[in-house]
Order: structure tokens, then sequence, then C-alpha cells
């Protein structure tokens, strides 16, 4: 009928976006991409006190979503606990992937891939170490997130993630290219950025 069809286009979802807990790689300034590193003793922390600092606060969270990187996965896990939801795993929330760069800092990836980078530099959207270019992966965000529009009309839904991921995303909704990813602030390990969307 037409006033469900209403409700339909007038739905709303708040996005609550974190980014997982810190990992060794994260330490030591390593492109992780889709490589499975878990938290380092510091991103259990890391996550432990979002966990605290979002009870106090008395956060209504209706769902819980998480990459299924263990990095991810383990920071879901531990927000669950405290929230008494259970974190449903999603692929679609994954870092880019970045096939052959995964374990590689910067400097390595700028020496070793040079004709690459310099391209991926002057804005060619090349598909980052054999793996996703970033339209791919921006387009995998955005579904990931109409998909939730379908199935939690009006709800608050957390999703815990990777730092690219959730700039890539930000990204999207200030309707800003690639060659502005930049102007969408670095996230700190279990940094928390909320997103309406009507």
């Amino acid at each position: 009928n037409a006033h469900s069809g209403v409700g339909k286009r007038m739905s709303s979802l708040r996005l609550l976006l974190v980014r997982h807990g810190e990992t060794i790689w994260n330490q030591e300034n390593r492109w992780q991409g889709q490589a499975d590193v878990p938290l380092s003793e510091s991103g259990h922390a890391q996550a432990q006190r979002l966990a605290r600092r979002l009870l106090a606060e008395g956060q209504q969270i209706d769902a819980l979503y998480t990459s299924d990187l263990v990095r991810a996965l383990h920071t879901a896990e531990i927000l669950g606990e405290a929230l008494r939801i259970k974190p449903a795993r999603e692929e679609g929330w994954r870092e880019m992937d970045i096939g052959r760069w995964s374990g590689l800092t910067t400097a390595e990836v700028a020496t070793r891939y040079a004709e690459e980078w310099e391209r991926l530099r002057a804005g060619e959207d090349l598909p980052r170490g054999g793996g996703e270019t970033f339209a791919q992966f921006q387009n995998r965000l955005v579904r990931s997130v109409e998909g939730l529009l379908e199935r939690h009309p009006g709800q608050r839904v957390m999703i815990v993630s990777h730092g690219g991921a959730v700039r890539a995303f930000l990204l999207h909704c200030r309707r800003l290219g690639m060659n502005q990813f930049r102007q969408i602030e670095k996230i700190g390990n279990t940094g928390l950025s909320e997103v309406s969307i009507f």
C-alpha cells in the first residue's frame, strides 16, 4: 500500500562505525589489508575501554556487525559482551584487499612497486597490489550499508571494521572523490564515527 512505500522512503539508520583495536602491524606501520593479524595487548585494552565508555553512556545498540577478520572480530566480541549483543560477521566490512602489499610498510611498497605506486599517486585507480580498486572497495561498503538499511530501518547499528573502510565510507557520505581521501582524518584504533542516514 502507499503508506508502507512512504515508510520505506522515510526510513533512517544510525550507524556507529568502530575501527578495530591496535595490532602489532599497526605499531610497525605495516599495511594489513585482509591479512588476519590479531589484536596486540594494547588493542585488547583499547576495546575494553571503549566497551566501558559505551556502557557508561548507556548507548542503545540494536544490532552489532563486524568484519570477519580477527582483529575486528575480537574487538566486536569484547564490545558485544559488554553490550549483551552477539556480533554478526559480514565479509563486506573487511579492509581493502591490497594483495601483495600486505605486510609491507609504505616505504617498502613505494620501493618494490614503484611504477604502480606512482600511477596511484597520480590519481589512477589501480587494484592495490593486485587486490581491489578503490571504487570496488567503496562499492562493497556502500552495498553493505544498503543491506543494513533494509534490515534495520529506524535502528542504531554498530559496525566494527577497519580504518581504511571507515574512511572510504565517510568519503562517500561527504560526496568526495578518491583523490580527496586525505580530507577524511585518520581514524585511531577503536575510534568511533557516527553517521545518520535518512
